[in-house]
């Protein structure tokens, strides 16, 4: 009898040296994300924050820097799209995201709810109202939704899709 209690003890003893670790990540359904999107909205961006941003102070050098392939300029890093624009995000402050069009212009300020995944970017047009909501789960996946709560388009990896999985934009 004590060599069952002894070996019912070892075995006892030993199962935390055994454990598994899940390895899991964050996973929504459309219903969830459009849910966590819009939870803590802000609805406008103060005109003062954009005002600043009108045109792109390194246009020059970014659009070098996109003929040399670079993506981090050590003060900024750079997203080149499809459709001939770019985003920027300064590493003084990563809480904000600003998209030109493919001149340098200002299109649209995003701000973001945190630097780590799941995370909100709030998009602003340059009259500060909101534009669209994207929930990151993960660096490879994101949700866009309007303001209105419809689902806009889904981000995999490096490409967009419309509600219908068609390919929408590309980011380089």
């Amino acid at each position: 009898m004590k060599k069952v209690i002894y070996t019912a003890l070892i075995l006892i003893l030993s199962l935390p040296l055994c454990g598994y670790t899940l390895k899991g990540g964050v996973t929504y359904t459309v219903e969830q994300a459009r849910k966590e999107a819009f939870a803590d909205i802000e609805y406008r961006l103060p005109q003062s924050i954009i005002n600043a941003h009108l045109k792109d102070p390194d246009y020059e050098e970014n659009i070098k820097a996109k003929g040399k392939g670079q993506f981090d300029l050590g003060d900024r890093k750079i997203a080149y799209f499809s459709d001939g624009g770019y985003g920027l995000v300064y590493s003084s402050n990563p809480f904000y995201e600003y998209y030109y069009s493919p001149k340098g212009n200002l299109e649209m300020i995003g701000k973001r709810s945190r630097l780590y995944y799941p995370t909100k970017s709030y998009k602003y047009n340059i009259n500060g109202k909101l534009n669209s909501i994207i929930l990151y789960i993960n660096q490879n996946e994101s949700y866009v939704f309007l303001p209105s709560g419809m689902l806009s388009a889904h981000w995999v990896g490096n490409k967009c899709y419309d509600l219908n999985g068609n390919l929408v934009e590309q980011q380089f």
